[in-house]
């Protein structure tokens, strides 16, 4: 549209305002083409999540509708934004402008009108808001255009109010139900008006080069967090366009889940006020948003430092009755925010769409309080949130769909944290300090500024790094002390059994047997627990071979024949033992010359006791040779040992065969709820190690120490009796899980006749 001179517009200015002209059209149009685009899409995922056939339809009607009108749409759309530039200037067009829209506030509108107000309104502010430095630069420079007179942001060609208001009158004629049509209005937002802050970065530019306020400046303000963290990984500056751009990237196509709660919580506010006082007069004149922002301000910094009913003896709700009484009151205390709130401004006057946000975030919030998996105590502290949401909610609904908004990121993974590393018995240890102060700074210091969710949200995420770490550390430890303690008893249990193998059959003298259990168990011990293949060995060998020698050397004489052979034998086994003592000197007592001296005086004792029985030489046993070959005691003694450990085979019921077989299966790093007492909150814990030699199961906490040790049995029959369970870990985060049960929760109301 190329515009014509004016008594009030010099030529050389108007077709400088055709080339800004053109240059937003260059903008817009493949913006314009992506949104026709991609709309079937998102009415396709509407429909599919529609909770009934004719809702299904109405999305699929509206894909037609959409198609069929979309040159008219354009060209309409086009149309109007092609006149905001050819009237910039045009006094009398401004004053007719400021003129309708104090008349259009006086006049009645229905519901369904007001709706579509508040999204524009909102899309404006949205757009607005990202990019008050570039709008603000643009006024001053098209001031300098418009004779020096100072514009609003509605004056602006091609600005947000206009688009804005180009887009409603394009999408006007239209023949879409109310809630679809709220949907046009949604991806015009999404793929076209969010994507404006690099058109007026070029529209600024262009300006500029006209030599239009050329010292002005503005700054796109970056996270330098975020900007520093690109910058390493890429090589290359971050922008603020590419953050927005990859913020939108996470929002689910047609943010269908949001728009359908949207709409059942809109069809049940319908169902509610024609119930009650049948059609309910129109809204003349909606709270706007600052107005209700600042009520919501008022309310946060009105609210006491902390919860009551978290000082009041129930931070750690260990009963069933104290938790569930808790959660009561805190869901309590999330209606009285909002009653508190209506208290502050005129009910009558607050649009359905904003009514419906502040539900929602109720809804959100009283989900989180009946999440099984996070502690009482930090629902308590997480409930402090709810009116700080409220606000972010009215100020960018984005928080619902987008899951890169921070403050969507924030809570996600502050409950994720809760329901894992808050420890209710010291809530110093784990990452309840970290979760106080993150609640604590939103609640002293939010007011509008969003950027304030994303520093808070690198810090706890720190926090919660810093704590995996020290808990794998401590958990490591545990596991190696767990492993230590079992080898260590496993070895002292072996190594007894063996040295009783050996004296089983022979009369060994108390001393002898006392040093054999006192010294030469210890020995043995340490051999099985140093040495890689401990009954294999060669140490292990000999010490067997020793203490059989010991034992043979010691053991009374009942004949002549018997002391002649012990006679005869004496010093070659002398010798050899004290060599053993030499050589196994570095396993546990080395203290050898008092044994030493014990062995050999019992072994005189027995030479010169007396005896009664006179045997032949046949009659006469003949011991093996002492060659110090390995003996098959040991070796008995060790797979009899092992076999003890093994317990009798017992009947046992279907169930707890069928938890057998299911932890055959089970990982290390698996949680499990464990609830042994009834009247106790279930306890989470985590399979740490198992040990295969003992059948033991070891349990850390969060972090990272062991809690409970379970046998392998009776571990599967508290799984079989239901008091143990495995925990299916929820990879969904909170906000999408509670969105989600919302939207079950509205469509069965919407399904129960009235």
């Amino acid at each position: 549209m190329n515009m014509q001179a004016t008594n009030s517009m010099p030529v050389a200015t108007l077709g400088f305002l055709d080339e800004c002209h053109d240059i937003v059209l260059k903008h817009l149009r493949p913006h314009i083409k992506k949104m026709f685009e991609n709309s079937d899409l998102a009415f396709i995922e509407f429909a599919e999540k529609s909770q009934s056939s004719a809702s299904q339809l109405r999305f699929y009607e509206a894909m037609t509708i959409i198609q069929k009108n979309r040159n008219d749409v354009e060209t309409i759309f086009y149309r109007e934004l092609g006149r905001s530039f050819a009237d910039f200037g045009c006094a009398s067009h401004q004053a007719e402008q400021a003129g309708s829209i104090r008349d259009d506030s006086l006049e009645l509108v229905s519901r369904d009108d007001s709706d579509i107000q508040v999204a524009i309104q909102n899309m404006v502010a949205s757009a607005s808001t990202g990019s008050t430095h570039e709008l603000i630069a643009l006024r001053q420079r098209l001031a300098v255009l418009n004779h020096g007179q100072q514009l609003e942001e509605k004056d602006i060609p091609g600005g947000p109010t206009c688009l804005a208001n180009a887009f409603h009158q394009a999408a006007s004629g239209l023949l879409l139900e109310h809630q679809t049509r709220l949907i046009v209005y949604m991806l015009f937002n999404k793929f076209v008006l969010s994507k404006t802050t690099t058109l007026y970065d070029d529209y600024n530019k262009h300006l500029l080069k006209a030599g239009l306020l050329p010292n002005l400046k503005y700054q796109v303000r970056i996270d330098p967090d975020r900007a520093q963290a690109q910058t390493a990984a890429t090589g290359q500056p971050t922008t603020q366009t590419d953050q927005r751009d990859d913020s939108n990237s996470n929002q689910s196509l047609g943010d269908e889940l949001f728009g359908n709660i949207m709409q059942l919580l809109s069809q049940r506010s319908s169902h509610d006020q024609r119930t009650a006082a049948g059609q309910q007069p129109a809204i003349t004149n909606p709270v706007p948003q600052a107005e209700l922002v600042s009520a919501l301000q008022h309310l946060q910094q009105s609210k006491p430092a902390e919860n009551p009913i978290i000082s009041k003896n129930m931070r750690t709700a260990n009963g069933v009755q104290e938790n569930n009484l808790l959660v009561e009151n805190l869901v309590a205390n999330l209606s009285a925010d909002r009653e508190r709130l209506f208290e502050g401004i005129d009910r009558r006057r607050l649009p359905a769409a904003d009514t419906q946000v502040i539900d929602l975030v109720g809804m959100m919030f009283e989900y989180m309080l009946n999440d099984d998996e996070i502690p009482s105590v930090a629902k308590a502290e997480l409930s402090r949130l709810h009116t700080p949401y409220l606000k972010v909610a009215i100020i960018d609904k984005g928080v619902f769909t987008d899951t890169s908004h921070p403050a969507h990121e924030l809570l996600n993974e502050l409950a994720s944290a809760a329901a894992r590393w808050v420890v209710e018995s010291n809530l110093d240890r784990g990452i309840f300090p970290a979760i106080h102060n993150v609640v604590e700074r939103i609640t002293a210091d939010f007011e509008s500024n969003i950027d304030l969710f994303a520093n808070l949200l690198e810090l706890f995420r720190a926090n919660v790094r810093d704590l995996e770490n020290k808990s794998t550390a401590i958990e490591k430890r545990t596991q190696q002390a767990a492993e230590g303690k079992e080898k260590l008893g496993l070895a002292r249990e072996h190594a007894a059994t063996t040295i009783g193998k050996c004296m089983d059959g022979h009369t060994v003298p108390a001393p002898v047997k006392k040093m054999l259990h006192d010294v030469w168990q210890e020995k043995l011990m340490f051999i099985y627990l140093r040495e890689p293949e401990a009954g294999e060995s060669d140490s292990w060998k000999l010490a067997i071979q020793t203490i059989e020698a010991i034992i043979w050397s010691v053991e009374p004489r009942t004949s002549v024949a018997e002391q002649t052979e012990l006679r005869e034998r004496l010093p070659e086994v002398q010798k050899q033992i004290e060599l053993a003592f030499e050589t196994l000197d570095a396993y546990g007592n080395n203290d050898t010359e008092p044994q030493l001296a014990l062995i050999r005086d019992i072994q005189e004792a027995i030479l010169h006791e007396p005896v009664t029985e006179t045997c032949t030489p046949e009659q006469t046993s003949q011991p093996a040779p002492l060659d110090f070959r390995a003996p098959e005691v040991g070796q008995e003694a060790a797979s009899e040992a092992e076999n003890d450990t093994e317990p009798a085979a017992e009947q046992v019921s279907p169930e707890t065969e069928a938890a057998l077989a299911e932890l055959k299966k089970v990982a290390f790093g698996t949680w499990f709820s464990i609830q042994e007492n009834e009247d106790v909150l279930p306890e989470h814990v985590k399979l740490s190690w198992y040990s295969h030699m003992s059948g033991n199961y070891m349990f850390v906490d969060n972090m990272g120490m062991k809690t409970k040790v379970r046998k392998h049995m009776e571990l599967a029959t508290l799984m079989a009796t239901g008091k143990a369970r495995i925990i299916q870990t929820e990879q969904r985060p909170l906000v999408h899980r509670a969105l989600e049960a919302i939207r079950r929760m509205l469509g069965n109301e919407e399904r129960v006749p009235a």
